[in-house]
């Protein structure tokens, strides 16, 4: 077995496309898109998405603010890492430290790679962009079924969206009311191996058997709410309503729907013309479309930003604390920061600590 090879496939398969993630149970659902900026305060913005964010969080917040334009996106590489990945990179390319156990060391820790790319221009009541994301996972299990040996794990998703937003305001813009229109093509595959077969995972990551390919178009509702003189905002956003159908490009595989994602939030915003500071909570997964544990679906956080040039962020997601911040130099923006996701069935199962990292440039 040479883990360097191992690792070195899974990477690929992540940022060139392919898919392959790594997972037991599977119990990561995995979104098309999520925004570093929010990550750095619990993953929280549907009572306040704007911008770019607005798009995938709560395409009502574009119908905020005065004027004709927001922004235009020119590239936004996002990437998102376990500090157990790059705990075994240092260890496998660094160190050269290519002994199998250095791979049963992290038994039973999933190591996961996400990478996101937003490209479009927003316009305040429209938006109009293509989106390329992945996620990799990777685990190392005893797996019951083959007697307790020890068993990888890769499953990963791949998609290519292409995406149309609109919203208008309604009662002195008190109420805003938006929706997305968006096109899929995703691409997913998942294998099961043995550690003594893991030696030639990428052929079998990349091989037709294991690849999935799936497209369909689905549609986004988003509602905010402002009272008016109160800092109380509030915001409803319906992902994939009534489901979206993918219906897969192979003859003989079934179709698959993304399931109906409803989430509900609520922010405390003070805004002065130098500073802002902002106090939020979200409830994803209303209905419990994907999640049953009910922690898992909680988000909190909070944001003070000076002049919308830099700002601080802290929050909880599912439970564990996330911490972040950015500077923004107009024609550049840097995100970085922390948080921890629960990948196991409910919260405090299987913790996975992630660091996370934005460069956007536009204008």
């Amino acid at each position: 077995m040479n883990p360097s090879r191992l690792f070195g496939a899974c990477l690929c398969s992540a940022l060139m496309g392919s898919t392959g993630f790594l997972y037991a149970e599977n119990l990561e659902f995995h979104r098309i898109y999520r925004s570093p900026y929010y990550l750095g305060r619990g993953d929280t913005g549907v009572a306040t998405a704007d911008f770019q964010e607005a798009i995938f969080y709560n395409p009502a917040g574009l119908a905020q603010g005065k004027g004709l334009y927001k922004e235009t996106v020119l590239i936004s590489p996002s990437l998102q890492v376990s500090t157990k990945t790059k705990d075994l990179v240092r260890q496998v390319l660094l160190q050269e430290d290519n002994d199998p156990d250095t791979l049963r060391g992290y038994l039973g820790r999933n190591l996961h790679l996400g990478f996101s790319n937003f490209t479009g221009i927003v316009f305040r009541r429209a938006a109009v962009g293509v989106l390329v994301s992945s996620d990799t996972n990777v685990m190392l299990a005893k797996s019951p079924d083959e007697r307790g040996l020890e068993t990888l794990h890769a499953d990963a998703v791949a998609n290519r969206v292409a995406v149309f937003s609109a919203a208008e305001g309604f009662f002195n813009q008190k109420l805003l009311v938006g929706v997305t229109g968006k096109y899929i093509m995703r691409n997913e595959a998942s294998v099961d191996v043995g550690v003594l077969d893991s030696s030639n995972i990428s052929d079998q990551l990349n091989s037709n058997d294991a690849e999935i390919s799936r497209n369909g178009v689905g549609v986004d509702i988003g509602l905010m709410y402002d009272p008016g003189k109160s800092p109380w905002r509030f915001g409803l956003h319906v992902e994939n309503a009534g489901t979206t159908k993918l219906a897969a490009a192979e003859s003989g595989v079934s179709s698959r729907r993304l399931p109906q994602i409803v989430t509900f939030g609520t922010a405390f915003d003070l805004t002065t013309r130098m500073s802002s500071m902002l106090i939020q909570a979200d409830f994803r997964d209303v209905g419990g479309a994907v999640e049953k544990d009910v922690f898992k679906r909680l988000h909190l956080g909070s944001e003070l930003q000076f002049a919308r040039i830099f700002g601080f962020m802290g929050g909880l997601n599912q439970g564990y604390p996330t911490a972040g911040l950015f500077l923004n130099l107009y024609v550049m923006r840097f995100d970085i920061g922390a948080y921890t996701e629960e990948v196991g069935s409910s919260a405090g199962v299987r913790p996975d600590q992630r660091l996370f990292f934005r460069l956007k440039a536009g204008f």
